[in-house]
């Protein structure tokens, strides 16, 4: 073979594996099921065994401010439960501790608001702050079953959230132009 059918037989190969690549890149993908921004515990009825004093009941830990709080008595364990109101496909639950927070809880869900509780989550090695903890998990109550605590203070939360699976596919990423592709960092063609 001559050099320049070499030449010629090394473009198409070249420009079929360019093709090829276009192809998979302008695929558009989609992501699985897509967890929801809004809260479903909001201004939802929540109970809890114990409150520190009259000024901290298990409503405010719902209420969506962030200036008020479910605080309880100063004892192990102690719990707060929110009622959602029907049966929810639960994706996450949002905690924003105060100073006095759980070092050791579960998250749990029932149908019922009584036993049996699903323990969907658990951890004995909490560091309180913002914590948001994506379960897959469906349930009508939710609960934060508090077994030990970080101080010698109540178990103590600012907010509580509940996000459900909002029935939608999430983000879909759009297809890379063909004439301007996106090949990621570091790729130079």
């Amino acid at each position: 073979m001559s050099l320049p059918s070499r030449r010629w037989t090394a473009m198409a190969a070249a420009a079929t594996t360019l093709l090829s690549l276009f192809s998979l890149v302008t695929t558009a993908t989609t992501a699985s099921a897509a967890c929801g921004t809004t809260n479903v515990a909001l201004n939802r009825p929540a109970t809890a065994p114990s409150t520190e004093n009259a000024g901290t009941p298990a409503s405010a830990a719902v209420d969506g401010n962030t200036a008020t709080r479910w605080a309880s008595a100063f004892s192990d364990p102690q719990w707060i439960q929110v009622d959602l109101g029907s049966s929810q496909q639960i994706c996450r639950v949002g905690l924003n501790w105060e100073a006095a927070y759980s070092s050791a809880y579960q998250i749990q869900v029932s149908a019922t608001g009584s036993a049996p509780w699903n323990t969907v989550y658990q951890t004995t090695t909490s560091t309180g702050g913002n914590q948001s903890i994506d379960v897959a998990t469906t349930g009508r109550y939710v609960r934060i079953n508090g077994t030990a605590r970080a101080t010698g203070w109540g178990h103590s939360l600012w907010e509580l959230t509940v996000n459900t699976d909002d029935g939608g596919t999430g983000p879909t990423v759009p297809p890379t132009d063909p004439r301007n592709p996106n090949l990621g960092p570091n790729t130079f063609v």
